[in-house]
């Protein structure tokens, strides 16, 4: 399989780096793992959704690799950064707690992360205002991801209950390029969850495949949603707030696996033609019933 998977991002830093060091009790001991907040905007190009309004989404920067660790050290809240890297998914433990009872109890989760292959400091000490300016100006490189990958199902498409929007998401399985130094070296996949809005998802529902190869060109998001999990203790519903970072297509490329556009388009085209069909045989219907009740004429009637 292709190995692809490159993000771009040009942000603001949102708070001090964390630094995990080998002793928490020695601030001396040597750098394992440093985790920075950035600040990035989603563009305005077309992607499906019915808002393209510029969006602000906070992403995660990791790294165990000494230089990067060393660079990101003198990062501020407030300086302005690019880099380049990758999307990298871990599988770890999550912890909620039951309202009813108050027992603690694990659920397995992932997290997603950009690991930065090259990073580099483009100002410092700007106020959030400067900050939004600056990303506004340099928003089509602000946010940006690649990916080649293979879908681990197929999509699931939904509409919103607002907007009515089509979406669909699904898995995907991206084979990694570079060896991820704070991982297992056993891991060499990585799971992002992808949503697709608007004619991309309707396209995505019938092109792709379990296994199906796709190439991807999009940007980001994080969002905010509730999972519901049962307390292993005394049965209650436990509401547990999570977040998840999803790749956003603005287009879809279906490689090996999938359906081709031209197929793509001509079941979408059989489909409209079902449907104008059938409410054509419905409005018919109704208009038969009407005339059937209608006032009773009897022949000879004026």
């Amino acid at each position: 399989m292709a190995r692809h998977n490159e993000t771009t991002l040009y942000g603001q830093i949102s708070h001090e780096p964390i630094l995990l060091r080998e002793s928490s009790q020695d601030p001396k001991s040597r750098l394992v793992r440093a985790l920075a907040p950035i600040t990035v905007i989603r563009g305005i190009r077309d992607f499906g959704a019915k808002d393209n309004r510029m969006r602000l989404d906070e992403l995660t920067v990791m790294s165990g690799n000494e230089k990067i660790m060393k660079f990101m050290k003198e990062w501020h809240p407030g300086d302005i950064v690019s880099l380049r890297g990758t999307l990298v998914t871990i599988d770890h433990q999550k912890y909620c707690k039951c309202g009813e009872c108050g027992h603690t109890q694990a659920y397995p989760g992932y997290s997603t992360y950009v690991y930065p292959i090259h990073a580099g400091l483009v100002a410092q000490g700007y106020t959030p205002e400067q900050g939004l300016a600056d990303l506004r100006n340099n928003a089509e490189v602000s946010n940006r991801i690649t990916v080649i990958g293979k879908a681990c199902g197929k999509p699931t498409l939904h509409r919103h209950a607002k907007s009515g929007t089509p979406i669909a998401s699904y898995i995907l399985d991206i084979e990694r390029k570079y060896r991820v130094k704070e991982d297992l070296d056993s891991n060499r996949h990585d799971f992002p969850a992808v949503k697709s809005y608007g004619e991309i998802a309707e396209n995505d529902a019938i092109a792709i495949e379990e296994g199906g190869l796709v190439f991807i060109d999009g940007q980001l998001q994080v969002r905010d949603y509730t999972r519901t999990l049962t307390c292993e203790d005394c049965g209650a519903a436990i509401r547990q707030k999570d977040q998840v970072t999803e790749i956003v297509p603005y287009s879809t490329e279906y490689l090996t696996g999938c359906y081709a556009m031209e197929d793509v388009m001509a079941m979408r085209e059989q489909a409209r033609e079902q449907m104008e069909f059938t409410a054509t045989q419905e409005m018919f219907s109704r208009s038969k019933q009407d005339g059937d009740s209608d006032s009773g004429w009897e022949d000879g009637d004026e």
